[in-house]
């Protein structure tokens, strides 16, 4: 009887042991935009009307690794797939449990409008499956100031904590 009552105390203690999940939601994402408005004469999203969409078009998942260095992401193919049916100039914001890090626009690199003002991402061709976040596109312009949130202190600690900072 001792015996029976040890081995279901064990077995109670065991199965409500719950493994200690640091990275428990926690996720870096890639929202599009539901709504916006662009700061008066530049290419920048005006943070206080932006609205985010229900859903991540990237997805933590979707994030294998970023390099702080490049700033550069590599994504899953369903991801890159995803990024490249994007349009010239699409707003999407990068977030860290949906808390908005930084505002940017999708510009690949046939676009023949600027955008000096933000971070821009593009598909990196020739390194496969990654996005480029730059300032400006084509480049940053000497003396605009782009408020550069690429290697944001908490986003990088994320990344870390998920094995994904290169």
């Amino acid at each position: 009887m001792k015996k029976l009552f040890l081995i279901l105390a064990l077995t109670a203690t065991c199965v409500s042991c719950k493994k200690d999940d640091t990275n428990a939601g926690e996720t870096v994402e890639i929202y599009l935009l539901k709504s916006y408005q662009l700061t008066a004469g530049k290419c920048e999203v005006n943070s206080s009307a932006a609205v985010l969409e229900d859903a991540a078009v990237i997805q933590d998942q979707d994030i294998l690794e970023y390099s702080k260095t490049n700033h550069q992401f590599k994504l899953t193919n369903t991801a890159i797939q995803k990024t490249k049916a994007l349009g010239d100039r699409t707003p999407f914001a990068v977030t860290v449990n949906k808390k908005v890090i930084y505002y940017g626009f999708f510009k690949p690199g046939f676009s023949s409008s600027s955008c000096d003002h933000s971070i821009t991402m593009d598909i990196n061709w020739q390194s496969e499956n990654k996005i480029d976040l730059k300032l400006g596109y084509p480049t940053q312009l000497s003396g605009v100031a782009i408020n550069d949130q690429r290697n944001n202190l908490v986003l990088l600690a994320i990344l870390r904590k998920q094995g994904k900072l290169r």
